[in-house]
């Protein structure tokens, strides 16, 4: 049942939390916001898990779910509208109908080159940044006020600091 398996791709793709906050629910350090479904509720009733125990429970009136529940709930929504709803609202562009064999091998060689190349990005990014923090001591212990001349590594350090702290602006993040 194509309906079944929208609703699986949405729940690997969806915690509680990101749905929740989506709708403009935000939870506390500890998971709780107010319970939309029953009035009175001054305190936050409503825990939203995360992790292994996905889904939301209120504590107030007692009802709980998944994230497409909570959809359901919120909006007054059937279990397919909510499925729509959020595949729309997040951009999933899933279709409900499970890949192919070929279509899963591309998909998941396409994660594993994304993956490889973000990894590559950060250690670049870290050897950057070791060699930042490695000139920016060198001006800092070595500068002509506490040695008395200039120092050959200060002098370095005085030409690529500007550039390696641009480079890092730059790329952070990625």
């Amino acid at each position: 049942m194509p309906g079944n398996d929208l609703a699986r791709q949405i729940k690997e793709h969806l915690t509680a939390r990101q749905v929740v906050e989506l709708y403009g629910f935000h939870p506390d350090r500890g998971g709780y916001i107010q319970c939309p479904f029953h009035a009175g509720d001054n305190h936050g009733s409503l825990k939203v898990y995360d992790g292994n125990k996905s889904g939301w429970h209120c504590f107030g009136c007692g009802a709980g779910g998944s994230a497409i529940d909570f959809v359901m709930r919120l909006f007054g929504l059937s279990f397919a509208q909510a499925c729509l709803k959020l595949n729309c609202d997040f951009g999933l562009g899933l279709t409900g109908e499970r890949p192919s064999m070929a279509e899963r091998s591309a998909l998941l060689e396409a994660r594993r080159r994304e993956a490889q190349e973000k990894e590559a990005a950060a250690a670049l990014y870290r050897e950057k940044a070791a060699e930042y923090r490695q000139l920016w001591e060198a001006q800092k212990f070595l500068s002509p006020d506490i040695v008395g001349y200039i120092h050959p590594l200060y002098a370095e350090a005085a030409k690529k600091l500007p550039v390696l702290e641009w480079w890092l602006d730059q790329n952070i993040g990625r």
